[in-house]
């Protein structure tokens, strides 16, 4: 090893540099601002157990991810063919992190996209074993995607073959068994920026926030759009990285409290009970 490459490793150990203003940053002040640049206030991408423990209220009940889910449960769910079938990566966290736990005091399931994951056939089963483990236990489902977009730029080659269009439809028509059981289904979109735009393979719920940083306006008070990402995606709710679990546990009320479960709530709706 040459002494330019054990500082490089050292160094990329200990910070990096914002990809949006280019001021180091290091890696533990990076963490405890939830990959938020303190300089900038620009969203790097957050590792999906990472934000599984951001969003949770403490550690998950219980591990969702295939791998490492009890046998008892997969077994329950008629999911044991399907995971013997998949390859799944040996380190956690690179593919989905998924579990059952609460957010502001509310039972759901979580299960969370890593960003620059390809989506594939692991993303597949996991969520196939969040959405009828919801339906089990009678629970609300909250996925989290980066866009895919992400995994366009920076990502290693997918363990299985991507995600196919039937395995698109066969989430979508499981989703629809939650719709039918009355049980909310929200999607929390991030790294909509990163990209310039968001798209995702991966069906939503029927409802869909974003995580956004602040609007900057300029001197004369309008807000500057130009940093404004773009989406195709229908929106219904934009919220900062750091609202993002409150925003949750208000919407896990709301359903509650309300008996609006199994309908789609307006933003008005929303935003005058939360």
């Amino acid at each position: 090893m040459t002494d330019i490459t054990h500082y490089t490793e050292r160094r990329d150990a200990l910070w990096k540099k914002c990809s949006h203003c280019d001021e180091p940053v290091f890696n533990q002040v990076l963490k405890r601002h939830f990959y938020t640049c303190p300089h900038c206030d620009h969203y790097s991408p957050m590792p999906a157990e990472e934000r599984l423990f951001h969003l949770f209220d403490t550690e998950p009940l219980m591990n969702l991810y295939p791998p490492l889910a009890p046998e008892s449960l997969l077994e329950s769910l008629e999911l044991m063919d399907f995971v013997s079938h998949t390859t799944f990566p040996d380190e956690l966290g690179q593919l989905i992190a998924a579990g059952d736990g609460t957010i502001s005091g509310h039972p759901a399931i979580l299960a969370v996209v890593h960003p620059y994951s390809v989506p594939q056939r692991g993303h597949f089963v996991t969520l196939l074993t969040c959405i009828r483990a919801s339906l089990q236990k009678n629970l609300p489902l909250i996925t989290v995607y980066p866009s895919d977009g992400l995994a366009k730029r920076k990502s290693d080659e997918p363990k299985q073959s991507e995600l196919t269009p039937a395995e698109i439809t066969h989430l979508k028509i499981e989703l629809d068994g939650l719709s039918q059981a009355r049980l909310p289904q929200i999607t929390a979109l991030t790294d909509i920026g990163v990209t310039g735009g968001f798209s995702t393979r991966f069906p939503l719920g029927d409802l869909v926030v974003s995580e956004q940083k602040k609007v900057v306006h300029r001197g004369d008070g309008i807000p500057n759009l130009s940093d404004s990402p773009q989406s195709d995606v229908l929106i219904d709710l934009n919220t900062q990285r750091q609202e993002l679990p409150t925003l949750l546990g208000k919407l896990l009320a709301f359903f509650a409290d309300k008996q609006t479960v199994g309908r789609k709530a307006t933003t008005h709706e929303i935003h005058s009970n939360s």
